[in-house]
């Protein structure tokens, strides 16, 4: 039996098995919640459940407990005049806090489920710079099926002192600095998408973690940017970061207007820079710059034994004023030193050299060209490089990665002058969902294209696109909002095309 008991602020008590419970509240119809969801937080107890129904804003820094779940259905604004406390990682001479939306309480915390909801930065209206979850030491936590966007810096941060967590389905976008950031280690990332924003779309400055099937599209940095620094530390460099051990599988990086995979020991780096053993199995296409780069401007840097199994095609190969790089548009060593980059690369149609390792040493490389293209440009370096090419067909067996990638894709992903787009309407994911899923669809003509969402009866319930597109592929996040659980239909109109396709919302 359900047991509700009203208490201050819309706050009501749902006692369920045992000594658990859940507190649901609702917005409180004033231009702050944060005191509302705060007061809530601090009554829990382990193993409990916030449930936050509706739309809030909040205009003041929220802390996090340990031992406990966080559930949005709906979503939660930044205010234009909030005030918000500072909050990162503290450890002279190195000062890297900031602006905090959401944090955890001082200490640290553990073992927190926070899922559901789209958090808006509202960077519109909130000029300073912020991070909105700022995590600075969280362990054992699951973060998933939440989509973070507009903040006027860093979406979505999970500190040095953060590590063995779960992310996964987070959506990360149009962040004025960086879309998802991991500075800690043994951390999982699943299905987690960066797009559209001011500065890198990744900064996986971590240690040990893993990222399966992860995307970095459309941002005004790579779309994932290994800048080996520490964040504040400084003039007139800054400290060096130690990013090793990370695994990347089955990744994407594309349309950014730097380069894919970006592992960068700058002149501003400093001290104690280290990229090592890191494996990188990425598809990296259509970047402004490299597809990916081993770059090291520090004479005491440490780039070595970095292993890729990579598609890089149709990069530009660009320096930041627009001309011809001295690296590559594919895969692509600058500065020194840079040692034992070994593994497999499908590489063509790049910008300059698809495969540059000039400035590299003991490098061993095999590059599978395929038979219905013209072998890679190759720039070998030394002779402590080995590069071998092998000749392959999509008809023989194929034992690397980068290979079954190029099979798969070669009909749908060309270079951009040869690509043929149909209309196409792709089925949501996650299906069944909640709060939010993501539906793409390509046209291949400029068009005016709506994509709606109809109940059971035929009604609309809400429009997701209506404007004019230019040829391309696009996607769309549908949030819950108010709507109860059952099948729903979206569906697409763009010139002469139409598709409907089914999805369950869950409760």
């Amino acid at each position: 039996m359900n047991l509700k008991i009203p208490i201050a602020s819309a706050i009501s008590l749902l006692l369920i098995v045992g000594s658990l419970s859940a507190i649901d509240i609702v917005p409180s119809g004033t231009t702050d919640d944060a005191n509302l969801i705060q007061t809530s937080l601090d009554s829990l107890q382990n193993g409990d459940t916030l449930r936050l129904n509706g739309d809030f804003v909040i205009a003041g820094t929220i802390y996090l407990p340990s031992n406990f779940t966080w559930i949005l259905y709906g979503s939660l604004t930044l205010s234009g005049n909030a005030e918000l406390n500072e909050a990162g990682w503290v450890d002279p001479p190195v000062d890297a806090t900031r602006r905090t939306g959401i944090t955890e309480k001082n200490g640290g915390a553990i073992n927190i489920d926070m899922s559901g909801g789209t958090y808006y930065g509202n960077a519109a209206n909130y000029n300073k710079s912020m991070r909105f979850l700022n995590f600075v030491s969280v362990t054992s936590s699951r973060f998933h099926d939440m989509h973070i966007t507009d903040a006027t810096d860093d979406n979505f941060t999970l500190g040095p002192g953060s590590n063995n967590n779960e992310c996964r389905n987070l959506i990360g976008s149009f962040a004025g600095g960086n879309a998802l950031t991991d500075k800690g280690d043994h951390n999982k990332w699943y299905d987690c998408i960066a797009e559209d924003c001011g500065s890198d779309g990744w900064t996986p400055k971590c240690r040990n973690s893993e990222f399966y099937r992860c995307i970095g599209r459309r941002n005004l940095g790579p779309g994932f940017g290994m800048f080996a620094r520490l964040d504040g530390s400084g003039n007139p460099v800054d400290l060096g970061e130690i990013i090793t051990g990370n695994k990347f599988y089955a990744c994407e990086a594309y349309d950014n207007q730097r380069g894919g995979f970006s592992f960068n020991i700058a002149s501003t780096s400093g001290q104690g820079s280290i990229v090592r053993d890191n494996y990188i199995q990425a598809v990296c296409y259509n970047n402004r710059m490299q597809g990916v780069t081993f770059r090291n401007k520090q004479p005491d840097g440490i780039i070595e034994n970095n292993e890729v199994d990579i598609l890089v095609f149709g990069n530009k190969g660009l320096n930041s004023n627009g001309n011809v790089s001295a690296s590559a548009g594919g895969l692509g060593i600058d500065g020194s030193p840079v040692t034992g980059i070994t593994g497999n690369i499908v590489a063509y149609d790049n910008g300059g050299w698809d495969v540059n390792i000039r400035s590299a040493t003991n490098c061993s490389l095999t590059v599978y060209n395929p038979d219905d293209r013209s072998p890679a440009i190759l720039d070998r370096g030394d002779n402590t490089n080995t590069i071998n090419e092998v000749s392959f067909s999509c008809s023989q067996t194929l034992p690397e990665w980068c290979m079954q990638e190029y099979c798969k894709r070669t009909a749908v992903h060309v270079p951009e002058a040869e690509f043929k787009i149909s209309y196409t309407l792709s089925q949501n994911y996650p299906n069944p969902f909640n709060p939010t899923t993501r539906i793409e669809y390509s046209i291949p003509a400029t068009c005016l294209v709506s994509v709606k969402v109809y109940d059971m009866s035929g009604r609309e319930v809400a429009t997701l696109v209506n404007e004019k597109k230019l040829k391309g592929h696009y996607s769309t996040v549908f949030n819950r909002s108010k709507l109860s659980g059952g099948t729903y239909f979206y569906r697409i109109h763009a010139g002469d095309f139409a598709e409907t396709k089914k999805f369950v919302l869950i409760k």
